[in-house]
C-alpha cells in the first residue's frame, strides 16, 4: 500500500468530518406553516433524533439547548440518500435534501444564496407541502486549506465527492482549493465515479 501510495496522482475526499468538523450547527429556520417555530423544530428534531447523520445531530442539539422535548416517532423510515419519514402525534412527515423536496412537487423559497455561502438546507414537509425549512452549517477544519495545498504541491489532484447540496459543496471547495467537485451524489454512485477516474488511467 505505502508503495502503491507514492503514484497517486488523484486523491478523492468527503466533505463532512473530511474537509469540514461535522459539527454542524442549526444556524436558521425559515417556518412556512401556521404552526410555531418550537413545534417545528420538536417535530423536526424527533425525526432526525432516529438519524445518525451529523446534520441530525446539529438539530438535534439545537433541541436540547432551546429545552424543547422531543416526541414520539412511529414509522420510522430512511428515503435513502435524500431523507428520512415518520409519524410524529398521528401526522406523516418527511425530512430531507432539497432533492426530496422537489420531488414531493412542493414550492419552497430560493436557497441559492443561503447554500452558495455554505449553508445545508434541511426541509420539513407533510404530504407536498413545506412546512419549514432550517439551514445547517459546518465550519471549516482548521488545518483543510494547508493540507489541500500540500497535496497540490505534490501534484496530486483534490477531488471532492459529497451527497450535500451542490452549491454549499463549491463554496467550500472554493474555500480550501479544492479542483474538482461532485455534488449531490448517492452512496453507490460515489463508488462509480472512484472507478470512472481509475478507468481513465488514474491512480485514486
Amino acid at each position: 500500500y505505502l508503495e502503491a501510495l507514492a503514484k497517486v496522482d488523484t486523491i478523492v475526499m468527503d466533505k463532512t468530518g473530511t474537509i469540514t468538523k461535522g459539527r454542524p450547527e442549526l444556524v436558521s429556520l425559515k417556518n412556512l406553516s401556521d404552526k410555531s417555530d418550537a413545534d417545528i423544530i420538536a417535530v423536526l428534531a424527533s425525526l432526525e433524533n432516529k438519524s445518525e447523520h451529523p446534520i441530525a445531530h446539529a438539530i438535534v442539539s439545537y433541541a436540547k439547548e432551546k429545552n424543547i422535548a422531543l416526541l414520539p416517532v412511529e414509522q420510522f423510515e430512511i428515503i435513502k440518500g435524500k431523507g428520512l419519514t415518520g409519524t410524529v402525534n398521528g401526522a406523516k412527515y418527511k425530512v430531507g435534501s432539497e432533492k426530496l423536496a422537489r420531488e414531493l412537487g412542493a414550492s419552497f423559497p430560493s436557497l441559492e444564496k443561503e447554500t452558495r455561502e455554505g449553508n445545508t438546507p434541511v426541509f420539513l414537509a407533510a404530504g407536498n407541502k413545506v412546512l419549514a425549512m432550517v439551514m445547517v452549517a459546518d465550519a471549516l477544519k482548521e488545518n483543510a486549506k494547508e493540507s489541500v495545498a500540500r497535496l497540490h504541491k505534490l501534484g496530486v489532484k483534490v477531488v471532492m465527492l459529497t451527497g450535500d447540496d451542490k452549491n454549499t459543496a463549491e463554496y467550500i471547495a472554493q474555500l480550501v482549493g479544492i479542483d474538482e467537485v461532485v455534488a449531490e451524489v448517492l452512496p453507490e454512485d460515489k463508488l462509480n465515479l472512484i472507478k470512472k477516474l481509475q478507468a481513465e488511467g488514474r491512480v485514486v
